[in-house]
């Protein structure tokens, strides 16, 4: 009977990385997958059910719904989307608060799973605590919630393997993130709120967070890495590397043959009036990386807590696909 690791968000960029690494690094691997998807009639879900995927319908607003796709598994991966009621025009707080409710709903359908050995949750820096309360970043903060609330559940925490992640390379196609070219200046400006000299981390392509995944389902989180105290946290920090801003955007300039780059640095209202609440939410990410500084000097998220990172783990390390990797196979003619 092979296990079953059971994929939420399935047809997201997140889940199919999932799907994608676990048959990639075995065609005949020992793990039947089931998808989780809102659709199961939508292109991408039919998409992967000719791939051999099980696809099942759920809602993460609704528990039982959750409880009834995760039966009989022996691995969840687990990923809420801040974005989606976001680019609805819902309030960040509510966002917040919506996210971090399906956050809860899909932890207690996990946690009563008689079969489940990990649990897997995608998740990003608890903003406000890395900080002392001098930035809030709402899409990391909703997620950093949901950590505490996994870390305080004694049946699911010992299970749980929570999956710290940096900032897509991909993003450079995002409009915040697209730098513009001055013909006054002769190169490309990046207006970032933050001092050039701040140090972003990096995940590279999304793809990593599959290849992560695929890699401790290969070889378990290591036993030697155990929190302090029933309510540490395992986490393991999907990253390739941090860089000071300037560094990182001058790195793509070079290899996407856009020559010279500026990241010019304005205030987070400047940044607003540019891009609006979308700026806003992304700006205060920025200014996070700003005044936590290198990970290197966070130390562990919270108290008890242990931080692997993925580049160390066996069946991870070598495999994971940095930035500068992934923007030279890119065609960046349109920017």
């Amino acid at each position: 009977m092979p296990n079953l690791l059971v994929v939420t968000g399935a047809t997201g960029a997140q889940g199919s990385s999932v799907i994608d690494a676990l048959l990639a690094a075995n065609p005949k691997t020992p793990w039947k997958i089931r998808g989780v998807t809102r659709n199961t009639a939508s292109p991408k879900a039919q998409a992967l059910t000719t791939r051999g995927i099980e696809m099942v319908s759920a809602s993460f607003d609704d528990e039982e719904s959750l409880r009834l796709a995760f039966t009989g598994a022996t691995a969840i991966f687990a990923v809420t989307d801040f974005y989606e009621p976001f680019a609805r025009g819902v309030g960040p707080e509510k966002c917040m608060q919506i996210e971090y409710e399906r956050g809860v709903k899909l932890a207690r359908a996990a946690r009563d799973i008689p079969t489940l050995e990990t649990y897997f949750w995608s998740t990003l820096p608890a903003a406000r605590d890395l900080t002392g309360g001098e930035v809030g970043v709402p899409h990391f903060d909703a997620k950093g919630d949901i950590d505490a609330y996994i870390k305080s559940d004694a049946v699911l925490n010992p299970k749980a393997v929570l999956l710290l992640t940096g900032v897509y390379a991909s993003n450079l196609a995002f409009p915040p993130f697209t730098p513009v070219y001055s013909r006054a200046a002769k190169q490309y400006i990046l207006p970032l709120p933050a001092n050039s000299s701040a140090h972003l981390t990096s995940l590279g392509p999304v793809t990593n967070i599959g290849v992560t995944v695929a890699g401790l389902l290969e070889y378990p989180y290591p036993e030697d890495k155990v929190p302090a105290g029933p309510k540490g946290g395992r986490y393991v920090h999907v990253t390739t590397g941090a860089y000071p801003l300037q560094e990182y955007f001058s790195k793509w300039a070079e290899i996407a043959g856009k020559g010279k780059l500026r990241v010019l640095s304005i205030s987070l209202e400047q940044y607003g009036e540019l891009y609006g609440p979308l700026g806003t939410e992304l700006g205060l990410m920025i200014k996070f990386f700003e005044v936590a500084g290198a990970p290197r000097t966070w130390g562990t998220v919270g108290e008890g807590d242990v931080m692997v990172d993925a580049r160390e783990l066996e069946g991870v390390k070598g495999r994971l696909v940095t930035a500068e990797e992934y923007w030279a196979q890119e065609n960046w003619d349109g920017y």
